[in-house]
């Protein structure tokens, strides 16, 4: 049984699938926690009082698995850490499985919580059925757990298998086990989530994809499946669900131009659906927005992050000038591409000046839609060691970030010691965003900024004022999800 919170899971749909390759049976017991900052809102109130722990205990009571597994950012550990615990009381023999971006940063308090019997760092695509045999085995499990995979020994202790081994044949994997969330929540079939590569070339310090314990130390090598395996993937989606728009969750879709010339062709053929990708601002030219724009692509994430070269440059490592941003904004908006920018508030140094001229910035480059998100430190990336060193955050604040208290980037993420002024400064970006370029310019320059509410509702409410006037399909797809019968846990 996989656990899951929040948002459809891609890792959690590649694990069940290789499970079933290896002639186990799945299942998924999932909470849609509309209210707990994983989408849009965080409402503890309401996510307490919708929260789904007991059902889900319930459900395991009733199945007894032999595994429950459980895919934990840092937003949701010490949830998932609090149902985990409720799964063992109501199934005391199910083994408790720990995977994702969190156990990976911090694999050794991970593999120390009582409830844990194993955890898996980095990718686990190719040991996941070895650690189900493994459980199934008990204490006549002989040898070394799997590379990556850390395990409680029945006499006390943790075994260890050593670094992980990142996936390098892509093409060799089963395609996901998407019913395993489509049977649970129809509507997200709508826009199919998919992968063509894992990796980044970039090394972004506040990113967890950078982490030393991921996968070989300072990398994050790009590994890319072949086109045809990729559209592959999509034809037989189309055949079966009712798709209207492929989400690629590539780090950097646009990396290699050779593999999109192959891609292109055959996706304008086979699959014809408007599709949603990410780049960045160095890996983008007019070639290959012409190709995207070709393939169909409609809507594109950039992050910007700051417009401050010198802090992007040096806190956040981000090696690119503000004329590049500028260029791959317009390259898209010419080609009547979407695009929506991401920001970044609250990093070591901000000031309100500082987010003020990031919106004058972004009131020059127009783009469609424009997301400042508060700064969340992540356990065992650079940014929070640098921030430990400069005095930004201390011992507790680490202490409460690596075991789960992070906070989510809707609700303040990890920014703390927030000035009214600044707490502000999101919502008033929002703002100057859906203004006329004129209007906005003079917004930005009078007091009336400052009547702006210094809260995330105000922001958000923005967000969704932005969202109807682009006819952002994101949107309609949250709302689709938030109003759809779901069978849940």
């Amino acid at each position: 049984m996989f656990v899951c919170m929040g948002a459809e899971n891609l890792g959690v749909e590649y694990l069940a699938a290789e499970a079933r390759a290896a002639g186990h049976e799945v299942s998924l017991a999932f909470d849609p926690a509309v209210f707990g900052g994983q989408l849009m809102w965080d409402i503890p109130t309401l996510a307490r009082r919708l929260d789904l722990r007991k059902k889900i205990a319930a459900r395991a009571a009733s199945e007894k698995p032999d595994v429950a597994a459980f895919s934990c950012l840092s937003g949701n550990y010490a949830w998932a850490l609090a149902a985990a615990g409720d799964v063992k009381e109501a199934s005391p023999s199910t083994k408790i499985f720990l995977g994702g971006p969190h156990p990976t940063a911090v694999p050794e308090r991970a593999a120390s919580e009582p409830v844990a019997d194993a955890i898996a760092v980095g990718e686990a695509d190719s040991t996941f059925a070895m650690m189900l045999q493994r459980a199934g085995e008990g204490p006549r499990a002989v040898g070394d757990p799997p590379p990556g995979v850390w395990e409680k020994l029945p006499g006390g202790g943790i075994a260890t298998g050593g670094p992980p081994r990142l996936v390098s044949d892509l093409d060799s994997l089963p395609f996901p086990a998407k019913d395993l969330f489509y049977e649970r929540v129809p509507s997200l079939q709508s826009h199919y989530m998919i992968m063509s590569a894992r990796g980044c070339p970039y090394n972004c310090s506040y990113c967890y994809k950078s982490l030393e314990a991921h996968c070989a130390p300072g990398s994050n090598p790009v590994r890319r499946r072949s086109p045809e395996n990729t559209l592959q993937e999509l034809r037989e989606a189309k055949a079966r669900w009712r798709l209207r728009m492929v989400v690629f969750r590539d780090d950097v879709f646009t990396l290699n131009r050779k593999w999109l010339e192959r891609f292109t062709e055959g996706y304008r053929r086979d699959v014809a659906l408007p599709y949603f990708c990410y780049t960045h601002p160095a890996a983008l030219d007019a070639g290959t927005a012409d190709l995207i724009k070709e393939g169909g692509c409609s809507f594109v994430t950039i992050g910007v992050q700051s417009v401050d070269e010198a802090q992007r440059r040096e806190i956040l490592n981000r090696k690119y000038t503000n004329d590049q941003a500028r260029r791959a904004v317009a390259l898209l908006k010419e080609r009547g591409i979407t695009v929506s920018v991401d920001h970044i508030a609250g990093i070591p140094g901000d000031t309100e000046e500082k987010l003020m001229d990031a919106a004058r910035f972004y009131n020059e480059m127009r783009p469609d839609r424009l997301l400042t998100f508060w700064l969340t430190y992540y356990p065992g990336t650079r940014i929070m060691k640098t921030a430990l060193e400069t005095g930004a955050i201390t011992e507790k604040d680490k202490e409460r970030i690596e075991s789960g208290g992070a906070g989510h980037r809707y609700s303040g993420g990890g920014a703390g010691g927030l000035t009214p002024a600044m707490k502000r400064m999101p919502a008033v970006m929002a703002l100057a965003s859906i203004l006329p370029k004129r209007m906005a310019a003079r917004f930005l320059d009078s007091p009336l900024r400052r009547l702006v509410p210094a809260s995330f509702a105000a922001h958000n409410i923005l967000l969704f004022v932005n969202a109807i006037k682009i006819k952002d399909p994101f949107f309609i797809y949250n709302i689709s999800f938030f109003l759809s019968r779901k069978r849940v846990p």
